[in-house]
């Protein structure tokens, strides 16, 4: 399905999200390393990440939200779209949460032997909560884009042309294992001649008759083949 917001021909939510996931994955990395080195840089570079994160969360759920509206109801990409955006929202919450958690603990600094600390203890752990629901979305959105091609421009292929009379047959082969037909090699059936509905001689009531197997009303098209009605 081409997406509908789209700049340029190119889905915008895919290159949006990129943010995002990179702010909160440096939210969870930075406040790890304040806890290991109890460096208060540490701990305000985690601070602005979070924030910046949830900024651009917030600007790539407009094209995402105008993506999952587009997708019809009866579609089988459908489900995995609304799991993927309640995740979505689900991690922006809970970095919404600790960002706030992170703020207040830079409010409340104590000073302890001459250098700055803060508490980071719950907002690490919220971090996290919250990285994990942000992969699980991030891997529907993999789903979506790689096994129902949500976002993808359809490519112009041109249909396939047999070019020799061993294709010829490659193709009767792939033709009747796929679609239940005879193969080149199978005998046809004897010829039938069905009765006329009308006594024999009338106007307009030639008699029917065909030889061999007939195949179905409807031919696959994606293969070339043609096939007589």
């Amino acid at each position: 399905m081409y997406s509908k917001a789209r700049s340029a021909g190119y889905p915008i939510h895919p290159m949006l999200v990129a943010f995002p996931i990179a702010l909160y994955t440096a939210t969870v990395a930075t406040l790890l390393a304040y806890v290991g080195t109890q460096e208060a840089f540490w701990y305000r570079v985690a601070m602005i990440a979070n924030v910046a994160g949830i900024v651009t969360s917030l600007i790539a759920m407009i094209p995402g939200a105008i993506d999952l509206r587009a997708l019809p109801k009866g579609s089988r990409a459908r489900p995995a779209a609304v799991s993927h955006a309640g995740f979505h929202l689900a991690s922006t919450a809970l970095y919404a949460v600790t960002a706030l958690l992170i703020y207040r603990g830079f409010r409340h600094r104590e000073l302890v032997d001459g250098e700055i600390r803060f508490d980071a203890t719950i907002p690490l752990a919220m971090s996290v909560v919250a990285w994990v629901s942000m992969v699980i979305a991030g891997s529907l959105g993999l789903t979506l884009v790689h096994t129902h091609q949500v976002g993808a421009k359809p490519a112009r292929v041109p249909a396939r042309r047999p070019a020799s009379e061993s294709e010829l047959d490659e193709l009767a082969a792939e033709l009747a294992a796929r679609y239940a037909l005879p193969g080149p090699d199978v005998p046809a059936l004897p010829t039938y001649h069905a009765p006329s509905q009308r006594a024999p001689g009338a106007p307009g009531s030639p008699d029917v008759s065909w030889t061999g197997r007939r195949p179905p009303r409807t031919a696959p098209s994606e293969l070339g083949a043609r096939f007589d009605r």
